[in-house]
């Protein structure tokens, strides 16, 4: 009965988002013109959200000629400075060049000419028509990823080259980490189905470099391999989607939806610093922040009524199904990253965007060091201020499970079973066959034993989030020396069943926690100590609920050998 119900509701809302949405067709090869351009195909309907709504209604139309099993060919030759005096480095320096430039901005990049064409060749005179030299620029992209093997690469379209499929960025994503390489892929191939969520288009691509930076009379092509693209979300991808596009958009850095009033201050404010902001908030719209810095005063004031402050400033659906795509895609890197914030012009609501899933689908459970349970459930989101504010309301709990519920109508075994199978072909390919085998770090015979582990991979993170909820919350821990006393102070936790929570402070020589200094219940969420020692010390509280779920800190300590101590905080006394 339940089933039949969020069935029903599901396609409720559906008939609701059809009637709402507005029809564009696929930009494909076969609509291209003589430039090499792919042109957007006329709408053919006119059917606009009503002012009132305030569902994030995205033109889902775009992927409707999507094929997503697709494989392009991209080739791009990077001449030397003799050829473009803007190539003052080789393309082996670009991809050593994080090692001097650390932020995602400002790094180098080369002059290339950018071409499609299929396993053959380049084809035909897209993209280069009345192009004298080049029309595009390559850079590295990724933070983690730049210090992989094989880089990840950025491509800038010029305006002379036009659109790869109305786009004007590729991103394309060696997802070395990603031993499947199909998780981000699969995750916005899904969004391409599910109401109140932007996706993005991605596509498989197999890079083709001719490299004359260092010998400028090379003339063949080197494969690098598959990677996947994903689109920009920018102000052409808004547009894509018949989505206003002269509002805020940001890309979250380091955010925990605090107010940074040291960063985050009006663009024409005379202590503004523009790259202070964007290591919190990358700004990828408008600079008025006016919107923005109002609704972070009011999610941070402890005196407003947090439902109305919820109510005035985010839109409810698209919340949730931003919360339950990451718990049932178990993606544990958006917690203070990894998303977009969006605010369109003359609209209060600001709406959650997703963006990298590469790390979810089960990536975790492959770690070497297993992860604590809170980093695979609600648990997770509650060091942000706007989260843990909004999950201490038992009826949001309720909300949530309805929503992932409703998902799951959308989300089945049949349409995992039916992505999966169709990327298989391309990425076993490829996985065996060089450069993308020289790089693996498992045994090729292994891979078969990872892919087929997604299939099941929804489930268990699914499972994972539901356990979650009878645990109590994490919490912080905090240490201070005070003459001559040693002060150990902790937060209160939170449990969403509202059992009664005991706290066990331990003190410890080893992060094992070992040969206990002092082991104590303690309710006062302070322990007052002699002074310690010099040396170093661990120091953990662990917080049991009457059913007798326990829970850890949210700290950690990391050794010399790189092994982590969940829950565990290291004290230094002096």
């Amino acid at each position: 009965m339940k089933i039949l119900q969020a069935v029903g509701v599901v396609l409720a809302l559906i008939g609701v988002f059809v009637g709402l949405t507005w029809l564009q067709n696929e930009l494909t090869p076969s609509l291209q013109q003589d430039n090499g351009v792919a042109e957007e195909a006329p709408s053919t309907s006119e059917q606009y959200a009503e002012p009132t709504s305030t569902r994030l209604i995205e033109d889902k139309t775009i992927y409707d000629k999507f094929q997503f099993d697709r494989l392009e060919h991209v080739y791009i030759t990077i001449f030397n400075q003799d050829e473009v005096v803007e190539n003052d480095i080789t393309f082996r320096e670009l991809d050593e060049s994080y090692k001097q430039f650390t932020h995602l901005e400002g790094g180098p990049d080369l002059q290339i000419l950018f071409q499609v064409g299929d396993e053959e060749g380049p084809s035909g005179s897209a993209f280069t028509k009345g192009i004298d030299k080049t029309n595009a620029t390559i850079e590295l992209r990724g933070r983690s990823s730049r210090l992989s093997p094989q880089k990840s690469y950025k491509i800038r379209l010029k305006d002379s080259a036009g659109l790869w499929y109305g786009q004007s960025v590729l991103n394309l994503n060696k997802h070395h980490g990603d031993r499947t390489r199909v998780r981000n892929k699969l995750a916005f191939d899904y969004f391409t189905k599910l109401p109140d969520i932007i996706s993005l288009r991605t596509t498989f691509v197999e890079l083709h470099v001719k490299d004359q930076t260092q010998d400028s009379q090379n003339e063949e092509f080197e494969s690098y391999g598959l990677y996947t693209h994903v689109e920009q979300l920018n102000e052409e991808a808004l547009a894509a989607r018949k989505l206003n596009s002269g509002g805020q958009l940001y890309k979250i850095e380091n955010f925990e939806f605090l107010r940074y009033p040291e960063a985050l201050k009006l663009a024409d404010d005379p202590t503004y610093d523009k790259e202070a902001f964007e290591r919190i908030l990358g700004i990828s719209g408008s600079e008025d922040h006016t919107p923005l810095l109002e609704m972070l005063d009011a999610v941070n004031d402890p005196n407003a009524n947090f439902d109305q402050v919820f109510e005035t400033y985010f839109d409810r659906d698209n919340y949730l199904t931003f919360l339950a795509i990451n718990f049932l895609f178990g993606n544990y890197d958006t917690m203070a990253s990894n998303y977009y914030l969006y605010h369109p012009l003359n609209q209060s609501k600001w709406y959650l965007i997703p963006w990298d899933f590469d790390g979810a689908l089960g990536r975790d459970l492959e770690r070497v060091n297993d992860r604590p349970m809170w980093q695979g459930g609600v648990a997770r989101y509650w060091g942000t201020s706007l989260h843990r504010r909004f999950l201490r309301n038992t009826k949001n709990i309720e909300d949530l499970k309805t929503k992932i519920e409703e998902l799951e109508t959308i989300i089945t075994t049949e349409q995992t079973t039916e992505f999966l199978d169709a990327y298989y072909p391309v990425v076993n390919k490829y996985i065996n066959q060089r450069p993308d085998i020289r790089y693996l770090d498992i045994e090729v015979s292994q891979f078969e034993t990872y892919y087929s582990d997604l299939y099941a991979a929804i489930d268990v993170s699914k499972d994972r989030t539901l356990a979650s909820l009878d645990y109590p919350m994490p919490i912080f821990l905090h240490h201070e020396s005070q003459g001559e006393e040693e002060v150990f102070t902790w937060d209160a936790s939170f449990d969403l069943q509202n059992e009664q929570l005991s706290y066990r402070v331990q003190l410890s020589k080893t992060p094992t926690m070992e040969n206990l200094l002092h082991n104590e219940e303690n309710t006062n969420f302070e322990l007052r100590l002699p002074k310690l020692e010099r040396g170093r010390y661990y120091f953990r509280v662990l917080i049991e609920d009457t059913s007798g779920h326990q829970q850890i800190p949210f700290d950690f300590y990391v050794d010399q050998s790189r092994i982590r101590y969940w829950g565990v905080k290291e004290v230094i006394v002096r």
